[in-house]
């Protein structure tokens, strides 16, 4: 009995604990740009963040980092804490597929951000 009571209290713990996480990663649709020269720049630094966690997690062997945790986690960290609102909103915005691989197609990337900001914000 005590066992479950303990279990379901620290269920109850985990799952609040983690609510502001999950907070932090929505979108701020109103900080991204609208100008594809500025939405090119942070694709730019999004992807060289990537790369830097990819090397901080020695990871260099595949281009996909959806699937390693410590490449996805180390991002996601590096983006939560960045005083840029944009870059951070431009890193949520993007799909799973395509925020964590390096081979992305820049140009599809950006398009598809421009759309959900688009269908977002109307």
């Amino acid at each position: 009995m005590n066992r479950m009571l303990v279990t379901g209290l620290f269920a109850i713990f985990l799952a609040l604990g983690s609510a502001p996480a999950f907070a932090q990663d929505e979108v701020n649709w109103q900080a991204l740009p609208t100008d594809k020269a500025a939405l090119q720049e942070l694709d730019t630094r999004q992807m060289r963040a990537l790369r830097n966690s990819v090397r901080h997690c020695d990871d260099v062997w595949r281009t996909d980092h959806s699937g390693t945790s410590c490449v996805f986690l180390d991002l996601d960290r590096v983006m939560r804490q960045s005083d840029d609102p944009a870059l951070k909103a431009y890193h949520f915005a993007l799909p799973r597929g395509m925020r964590y691989d390096e081979a992305r197609n820049q140009g599809a990337a950006i398009e598809r951000v421009k759309k959900l900001r688009a269908d977002a914000l109307d």
